[in-house]
């Protein structure tokens, strides 16, 4: 991109060479700190500024942000077909996705250590390359068995850049633009889980279930190319020594509780999103007789949410605190809810009835969660890896009980999958308020520990 113009004074000021940012190994340019407090406001650090405005750097975050998203929202549909390919039960067949969340889960926890001690890149890397593993073998699992241990290690690979992005884009852009930043990275993500199902209906219902990983295989691969290419080293200098021992960070970040109040609301929040996609499907299939292409194409309304919402979010974060944001989408996901089982319980049941109140609550999921997101980073200070790592990793064992739960409760419907939602929604704004009354008004950053 073309440099600004400096001024005469700046022109004199020494610069550093920084072409290389690939090289970087202590943030970018190598240096240490975020670039909010590097001086970059007089334009004497130029790679440094136009690594924070580069269009093609924040189409990677959304790339790598977008792969999990991708895997998940194409490979849903496929439940009911892979159910039906093995003869095995709802519960057994829904082990696709709540064994995958827990893999998750718990990948996310080691990827915010690791990040924190050995950098963002080479666990990025990592992690793609392990998605790209399990989703060639969940397209050539024999079994239901290897199937499920696929799809474990392909959303296991898939998680890595939905951990570490949001804490690259606080390494980068520092805490003032962090939710700004991060509500218009999640807005041009949200194009994965709007084409996902769409696309995965279309290969199931055309081709077969195995061709929806097959695809992921594909574009996991390409990506990986990308950002061994493309994406710098930003952890700041010191990340090692501040990261402690590995899992150090964890307990710093528990101990804070403005850190735990977004964590709150984050969690349980992600679990109602997360009961509404393991019930959907079944609905949609086996109750109303509709094709997992027809599903796809009501899907779209869900993610066309989270994008109005986010972009709402990306507008005004700068000008809201975290937590105005983060409450309204708390208040608003719960009324959503709550809307969705008096419909589906007063009148016969219609896919609308579903989809428009899952819609709505992704809208206030998007107005809320960059603002929590960019609060916890925030509240972990020089533990920001970790704080993301432990923020997936509990959401992420929420999110696989209740999806787990939702097939359970298979029998009861849309009554059962609105009740789980309604529940968890109630616990995430019953959460934050709790956790709120700890917390002191301004941010307490564990740094200051």
């Amino acid at each position: 991109m073309d440099r600004p113009l400096l001024s005469e004074e700046e022109n004199t000021a020494p610069k550093l060479d920084c072409s290389d940012l690939r090289a970087a190994g202590t943030g970018p340019c190598g240096h240490g700190g975020h670039l909010a407090d590097l001086p970059c406001a007089d334009r004497r650090l130029p790679a440094c500024q136009a690594l924070a405005r580069s269009p093609l750097f924040l189409l990677t975050l959304v790339l790598v942000t977008a792969l999990g998203p991708l895997a998940m929202s194409s490979f849903v549909p496929a439940i009911p077909a892979i159910q039906r390919d093995f003869a095995v039960s709802g519960a057994i067949a829904q082990l696709t996705l709540s064994v995958s969340i827990l893999t998750m889960a718990v990948a996310s926890l080691g990827y915010g250590s690791l990040a924190d001690r050995f950098g963002r890149r080479p666990v990025l890397l990592g992690g793609i390359a392990l998605g790209v593993f399990g989703s060639l073998l969940c397209a050539a699992g024999p079994t239901i068995e290897a199937v499920i241990a696929g799809r474990a290690l392909q959303a296991a690979g898939a998680s890595v850049g939905f951990v570490l992005a949001r804490v690259i884009v606080r390494d980068v852009y520092g805490d003032e633009r962090s939710a700004s930043v991060l509500a218009y990275v999640t807005a041009a993500m949200t194009l994965a889980p709007m084409l996902g199902p769409i696309l995965g209906g279309y290969l199931i219902d055309s081709v077969g279930w195995r061709a929806v990983f097959v695809t992921v295989a594909i574009v996991a691969a390409c990506l990986l190319a990308i950002v061994a290419v493309r994406l710098p080293e930003t952890r700041p200098a010191g990340g090692n020594e501040t990261a402690v021992a590995i899992g150090g960070g964890y307990v710093r970040v528990l101990r804070n509780a403005t850190y735990v109040k977004f964590l709150a609301y984050g969690t349980m929040s992600q679990a109602a999103f997360f009961g509404f996609i393991a019930g959907a499907p079944y609905i949609m299939s086996e109750i109303l007789g509709y094709p997992a292409t027809v599903y796809g194409l009501y899907f779209f309304m869900v993610p066309f949410g989270y994008l109005v919402g986010s972009l709402i979010a990306g507008r005004y974060a700068e000008r809201l605190s975290h937590e105005k944001l983060t409450l309204a989408g708390a208040v608003a996901g719960l009324a959503a809810c709550v809307l969705g089982w008096f419909w589906t319980a007063g009148a016969a049941l219609e896919p609308l009835a579903l989809f428009v109140p899952a819609a709505l609550l992704a809208v206030a999921s998007g107005v809320a969660l960059p603002g929590a997101q960019a609060g916890m980073l925030a509240a972990a200070g020089p533990h920001s890896g970790a704080g993301s790592g432990l923020f997936s990793f509990i959401q992420l064992i929420t999110s696989a009980i209740a999806a787990q739960l939702i097939g359970a409760l298979q029998a009861l419907g849309s009554s059962g999958l609105f009740v789980v939602m309604i529940a968890t929604s109630a616990l995430a704004l019953l959460g934050y308020g709790i956790a709120a009354r700890r917390s002191p008004p301004p941010l307490e950053s564990v740094q200051n520990e």
